[in-house]
């Protein structure tokens, strides 16, 4: 079970977290009160998956 999280994981983390990103941007658009912090919390995990992706080759 645990190696069959570990490779959903390897294999989809950086999809998932491009998402997480896309998604924290898409909320601060319609937040005025935190949309600094949801706009920066987007961009560092749309960026993280960025890195991974590249690490991989």
């Amino acid at each position: 079970m645990a190696k069959i999280i570990g490779d959903l994981l390897s294999n989809w983390g950086t999809v998932i977290l491009f998402i997480v990103g896309l998604t924290l941007i898409a909320v601060a658009a319609f937040t005025f009160n935190i949309v600094i912090g949801y706009l920066v919390a987007g961009v560092e995990t749309c960026l993280a998956a960025y890195i991974l992706d590249k690490e991989r080759g």
